[in-house]
């Protein structure tokens, strides 16, 4: 998002008089920093929070895999390149760089690149990430390895740009099927699509959490002992 804000000269501003608010890519008024008194939502995840919806001045939620696809749809008019642009950014980001990708989020980012190609998106995104190389590499040098039913990989990082490039660069590689990061700020848990509901399931004991993300603790082995049992034959 910083990336896209600096090419398209764009800068946040928060106007004194707000007569309405766009929720996006959420429907759960806990994820939102304040109360917001009349709000439009637009969001593509599952299970939306009833009442809140219910009092939305105009909702549009369809389960995808990215919210941008339900905004394009939302266009009745020609979208201009650095909008497109935006969406094929966000389109890739929100597919772990295609590796979720359906068909459907093929389609829809052939229309989003217009006049650009795959690698202008993956150098916006990834240009610049890591911030010291040699750091970096020591760490990834560190990586731990767990082999159990699935292959599990730990490593520590800096920042959450190094946890993402660890993603890119490790994942299949090195065949894992789930990572763990150490973070500043707790763990982050990043695993393959299909297991995404189990390990998340091993999650829940864990309260201060956002989809892999735990707040809570920085007690790696922990996290790692609760998906190891998630694993285990039944």
């Amino acid at each position: 998002m910083r990336k896209l804000m600096q090419r398209f000269c764009v800068k946040n501003c928060f106007p004194p008089h707000i007569q309405l608010f766009f929720v996006y890519d959420t429907s759960d008024p806990q994820q939102l920093p304040f109360l917001v008194p009349h709000y439009c939502i637009f969001d593509h995840h599952n299970n939306p929070h009833k009442g809140f919806v219910e009092k939305a001045f105009y909702s549009h939620i369809r389960l995808r895999s990215a919210n941008v696809l339900n905004l394009y749809d939302l266009s009745r008019q020609v979208l201009p390149d650095d909008v497109l642009f935006c969406f094929a950014v966000a389109l890739v980001s929100e597919t772990a760089f295609l590796r979720t990708a359906c068909s459907e989020d093929l389609m829809y980012l052939s229309r989003f690149l217009s006049g650009h190609v795959l690698e202008d998106v993956f150098e916006l995104i990834l240009e610049g990430r890591v911030k010291d190389i040699s750091d970096f590499l020591t760490r990834l040098s560190r990586i731990e390895i767990v082999d159990s039913r699935e292959r599990i990989g730990i490593i520590e990082c800096k920042d959450d740009d190094e946890f993402l490039c660890v993603v890119d660069l490790a994942m299949y590689p090195l065949s894992l099927s789930v990572l763990l990061g150490k973070m500043p700020w707790g763990v982050w848990v990043y695993c393959k699509k299909k297991l995404v509901q189990k390990v998340y399931s091993a999650l829940r004991r864990f309260e201060n959490r956002k989809a892999g993300r735990i707040y809570e603790t920085k007690d790696v082995q922990a996290v790692l002992n609760a998906i190891l049992e998630t694993f285990e034959p039944t």
